[in-house]
């Protein structure tokens, strides 16, 4: 058997659990009713897939940046300098911050962002919800730090410090933060961001600094006013893992062949998501989709929820054996542990889909 090797990432894996059990608990004290039972295990299963596929899929970014690092770094960082580390994180949430506006602003980009966004929910679990399709291109923004030669490990703990921020921002149970609100990603703006309302439509991209967003136009303040809905304007009406990543592709590919010039083709994928072929670009106003009852709720049988929590626990330990033994292993067995993940959360995502279907609410 593989030695098992405790690093960082596998110690973030249980924190993120007790943390949603935490809010949870805070929320039910409160009176506040912020999760829903197979949105939020469809969000965490969501997480753990994404982390087998970007286990495997994340030794790109670092083999790419390594590779442009050690041949076109430009300077030498000092690691004991405390400027070396402000100076890597800021710039690696500036170029987040491209990232991010990205994944909202080009169709095949979104098809993977996407995922983030269709929880018709907004807790810690939502922060959970990442894609596994991201990795593709994700590391081509990040190539500027390897050019002024900072330092692969430097790059890889401040992309982490820079992912874990953003955890705490999903939650509705903390309002305005003061003068914070002008500086950091909080709670409320990010609210705004996982907005479907007119006003929170592509604004709010920061991961951890919100200045970029004040910077460069993106920025909106939450309206006590006009409560967030979140979610996607077309729902996704699916509890499968594997859907809520690839719903998106299946769409653009269909809208792609429907198309009969190469133009139109390739807008499908590289226009933005509102992009049509007649023309007409403008999405339409969320007053023209139903804002009442529009969460996706479901009773779903005992076996149903059982089979949810009982994949979650068991994947869960799973990824922490992989993530543990992972180092030690081939790269055909690494993908064939990831495929084989993929495969399952497809099987059970299918049978819990199946089983809600009479409790979706058209």
């Amino acid at each position: 058997m593989p030695e098992f090797v405790l690093s960082p990432n596998i110690l973030v894996v249980p924190i993120l659990i007790a943390l949603i059990v935490v809010e949870l608990g805070i929320s039910r004290v409160m009176g506040r009713s912020v999760y829903s039972f197979q949105d939020s295990i469809t969000s965490i299963n969501i997480g753990i897939m994404s982390q087998f596929v970007n286990a495997t899929g994340a030794v790109i970014s670092a083999f790419m940046y390594a590779v442009i690092e050690m041949k076109y770094g430009t300077f030498e960082w000092d690691l004991a300098n405390p400027f070396t580390w402000i100076f890597a994180l800021l710039l690696y949430d500036f170029m987040y911050y491209w990232v991010h506006r990205t994944g909202h602003q080009v169709n095949m980009f979104w098809a993977s962002h996407v995922t983030h966004h269709s929880s018709d929910e907004f807790n810690f679990s939502t922060a959970l919800r990442q894609a596994s399709t991201g990795f593709y291109f994700k590391w081509v923004f990040y190539m500027p730090l390897a050019v002024l030669g900072i330092p692969v490990q430097v790059f890889i703990v401040v992309g982490l410090i820079d992912l874990l921020y953003q955890v705490w921002v999903h939650t509705r149970l903390v309002g305005r933060l003061g003068w914070i609100e002008y500086v950091l990603v909080t709670p409320s703006n990010h609210r705004v961001h996982h907005g479907k309302n007119d006003y929170c439509i592509d604004k709010n991209y920061g991961g951890v600094f919100c200045t970029w967003d004040r910077i460069f136009g993106s920025y909106a303040d939450e309206r006590v006013e006009e409560p967030i809905v979140y979610g996607l304007k077309k729902k996704l009406n699916s509890w499968n893992p594997v859907w809520s990543n690839l719903h998106y592709w299946a769409a653009m590919f269909k809208k792609a062949g429907e198309q009969d010039n190469w133009r139109n083709k390739l807008m499908c994928f590289f226009a933005e998501p509102a992009w049509s072929p007649d023309g007409n670009s403008t999405p339409k106003p969320l007053s023209e989709f139903p804002v009442t009852d529009e969460i996706f709720v479901s009773r779903p049988p005992l076996a149903i929820k059982l089979s949810g929590l009982a994949m979650t626990l068991f994947s869960a330990g799973l990824l922490v054996l992989y993530l543990g033994s992972k180092q030690a292993m081939s790269a055909e067995l690494q993908i064939f542990c990831a495929t084989t993940a993929v495969c399952t959360f497809a099987l059970i995502g299918y049978l819990w889909t199946q089983g809600n279907k009479k409790e979706l609410r058209q």
